[in-house]
Order: C-alpha cells, then structure tokens, then sequence
C-alpha cells in the first residue's frame, strides 16, 4: 500500500497540485488526497502544506519526494527485469560455437535449461572461430564458443577454461598404450587435421622446428564429425583437447594420450559475448549456466 502512496506523492510533488496529480493519475482528488494522509501517519510527520496556488512539499515531503523517485526508478528496472524474465517462456538465445565443444559443453547446460525453461528456444550454429567472431560484432548471435578465439577489443570473455591439447585415437591404435607422444611419433602415423584457415592447424604449424617438414595429413578436414568417425575407426589421429571428445573417451570409443615436448600446445575455450551490446536476461541465464559447465572440466 505505501509504495502506491510513494509513486502518487512522485507525482503530487511533480505537478504542485493535487488536482492535476489526480488527473496525471486517473484518479479522484478526494483518493488521492487520503493516501498522501497515509503517508503522513506511517511518517508521523506532515509532507505537504495546501496553498491558494496548490500545494507546498514540507521540509519532511522534500525528503520523501527524493527517496520516492528512487523507488519508481527501482520499480521501473525491476519491472523490465520481470518482464525480461517472463520472455524466457518464449525467447530464443542464438550461440555460434566451432564443432568441437557443441557436444560436451553445449549439449549438458542446453538440455539442464530446456528442464527448467521449456518454452526457451535455441539456435545453435556451428562454425570456425573467425566466423564466430564476425558474427558476435554484427550482432547475429548472442553468444560464442570457440578455441583459439580471436583477440579483439570489440568481444569480451564471459567464461574461459584452460585446455592442452592431445592426440585422439580409437583404443586399438598402436599408440593408445603409450604415456606420452612426441612429433615423431604422431608424425610416423595418418594424421586427421584441419587446413591452415584453421587457428588450431597454425598454432600447430608454429612447434614444427624451421628445419623440418611440416605435418602432411592424410586427411585435411574442418569436418569435426568426420575426425571422430576417422578416429574411431582407427584411421587416424587427431589433435584436440580432450574435453571436446569427452563422451566417446568415457564409452571408450576413443582414447586420449598426452602430447609431449612442443606439441604440448595450450589454448582456452572461450565463451564470448560482443562488449558494446549487453546480453539479454535470458543470454545472461544461458551463459551463467555454459560457465558452469565450463568449471566442472577445470
């Protein structure tokens, strides 16, 4: 009842006078008048004085009028935040994410949030990390998942997890017995990498000594679905963190052995959000809970 009272001082105190208050707010002077008394007797204290012209805020009304616009300004943020809330029944949260984490970090956060909010709808895309990048500082999408994210002023990091990477390979590989792999030995076998458009494939080119020759894999592809099938099947080895084949290395589809000396290449997996646009309610929930996904890996 007193912060109705509170919102129709506002407004008695704005306009000076309790006939046009009461028009400002649909409502009778007589109405009007026996909530401005209520105040007075919660206040124990007189907030207006009547004049020929109107009214007159007392020493007390100044004091009041000043925390009253404090409180309509409280209810107005709380009122969009209600409303932004209300949206998650219905919204949709764009996210662009390279291939590789969709499954272990995206899937988990998107299936708890779809529990809580069923009318919540996702669009989730998949692509490299310059596209990502692009796409958050035009606007396309709200959030971004990606290794090796680029370094830009105009994307801010929401949550980062520190990864190195390994070499994926199905569990009858030769070398999936071994504690460690260095370049001569990953180098002796069929190698499954993207191409050089990839940050992955450089960050990898740059350990490869000046005066060596630089990886020759059998199968050059972006593709990450078509790495996992070549791992698994035995057809090849992949570079890639290991929580990004989590799931097929706990059903022992695939096994992850360390990589040794400068092939111990580390990285993060960033979760990213453009820094001139502010994440909407619902992006702000989906992201709070990727991060915490994220943490569980750390």
């Amino acid at each position: 009842m007193h912060v109705k009272a509170l919102l129709y001082f506002q407004v008695l105190a704005r306009t000076g006078s309790l006939r046009r208050a009461a028009q400002k707010l649909d409502i009778t002077p007589t109405a009007l008048t026996r909530q401005i008394e209520n105040l007075e007797h919660f206040f124990g204290a007189p907030l207006i004085e009547r004049e020929q012209q109107g009214v007159r805020l007392t020493a007390a009304g100044e004091v009041v009028a000043e925390r009253a616009g404090l409180v309509a300004r409280e209810l107005d943020s709380l009122r969009a935040r209600v409303d932004d809330l209300k949206g998650l029944r219905s919204g949709t949260v764009t996210i662009r994410a390279s291939g590789s984490p969709v499954s272990s970090v995206l899937a988990p956060a998107l299936a708890a949030l779809h529990q809580e909010f069923p009318g919540l709808r996702f669009n989730v895309e998949t692509a490299g990390g310059p596209s990502i990048g692009a796409a958050l500082t035009s606007g396309e999408v709200d959030l971004g998942l990606t290794l090796f994210a680029p370094s830009l002023s105009e994307l801010t990091i929401c949550s980062r997890l520190h990864v190195v990477h390994s070499a994926i390979m199905a569990p009858s590989h030769p070398l999936a017995g071994r504690r460690e792999l260095f370049l001569e030995d990953v180098r002796a076998h069929a190698l499954s990498i993207p191409d050089c458009s990839y940050f992955v494939r450089r960050a990898f080119d740059r350990v490869i000594p000046p005066n060596e020759a630089g990886f020759d894999p059998i199968f050059m592809t972006g593709s990450f679905e078509l790495q996992l099938d070549l791992a698994m099947r035995g057809s090849a080895v992949l570079f890639l963190p290991e929580i990004c084949c989590r799931t097929p290395i706990e059903r022992n589809l695939l096994r992850a052995v360390p990589l040794a000396g400068p092939l111990q290449v580390p990285t993060a997996l960033d979760l990213l959000r453009a820094t001139n646009r502010p994440l909407s309610f619902a992006a702000r929930m989906v992201a709070n809970r990727i991060g915490r996904i994220m943490t569980t890996f750390a």
